[in-house]
C-alpha cells in the first residue's frame, strides 16, 4: 500500500492558516451585519407599536444575539491579524536568513 505525503513549505502553511482566519472573520462579520439589520428592523416595530410585548422580547433576543456576533467578530479579526503577523514574521525572518522565501508548494 502506498503512502500519500504532502509536502507543504512552512510559509505556504501559514498563509493557508491566513486564509482561512480570513475566511472565518468574515463569515462572523456577514453574521453581525445581518443581525444588526435585524435589530434596526425590530426597534422600529417597537418604536411604532410600543405597547406590543412581544416586539420588545424579540428585540431583546435579537439585541443579545447580536452582542455575541460582535465578540464573535472581534475574536475572528483578532485571530487573522494574530495569522498575518506569524506568517509575516517567518517570511521576514526567511529572507533574513538568506533562505528562498517563496517556495513551490
Amino acid at each position: 500500500m502506498s503512502e500519500v505525503n504532502s509536502v507543504m513549505s512552512p510559509l505556504a502553511a501559514f498563509r493557508l492558516a491566513e486564509e482561512q482566519a480570513c475566511a472565518g472573520y468574515l463569515k462572523a462579520r456577514k453574521s453581525m451585519i445581518r443581525l444588526a439589520a435585524q435589530v434596526a428592523s425590530i426597534s422600529q416595530l417597537v418604536k411604532e407599536r410600543p405597547n406590543r410585548a412581544d416586539y420588545r422580547v424579540a428585540l431583546g433576543q435579537l439585541m443579545g444575539r447580536h452582542f455575541d456576533a460582535e465578540q464573535r467578530t472581534r475574536l475572528a479579526y483578532d485571530r487573522w491579524q494574530r495569522a498575518q503577523v506569524r506568517a509575516d514574521a517567518f517570511w521576514t525572518a526567511s529572507n533574513k536568513a538568506g533562505t528562498p522565501a517563496l517556495m513551490a508548494a
